[in-house]
């Protein structure tokens, strides 16, 4: 009986498409978190104090993010589902989603915290 340990590496494509994966969920998470809570505080008191064309502008730069994140995550089902590398375009929708989303909940905080003062 022979005590040999083998070791395999890591593939470090492969865990950067699953950390990409993972990470597209969760932006995909905060922009429906985010028109959630958009919609709730923009019905308060203090929220109808904000235009609604300023709330619809931010609720569509959260759908995108949205949008954007969902998009990532079924390039990277679709490449492992023919057996194919993951293209840029994965990457650079998760870089449009982290955009949109920073966007649309940054702008909407910046205008209700002008409204509370």
């Amino acid at each position: 009986m022979t005590t040999d340990a083998t070791t395999i590496e890591p593939d470090v494509a492969q865990d950067k498409v699953a950390l990409l994966y993972d990470y597209s969920k969760h932006l995909l998470s905060l922009a429906l978190l985010g028109i959630g809570g958009i919609v709730s505080l923009s019905q308060s008191p203090q929220g109808q104090k904000i235009p609604g064309l300023i709330v619809s502008i931010m609720l569509a730069a959260l759908a995108l993010a949205g949008f954007c994140a969902l998009s990532c995550s079924a390039s990277i089902l679709r490449a492992r589902q023919r057996d194919l590398p993951v293209g840029q375009g994965a990457w650079r929708s998760s870089q449009a989603a982290m955009m949109f989303l920073g966007m649309g909940v940054g702008g909407f905080l910046i205008i209700w915290i002008e409204t509370l003062l």
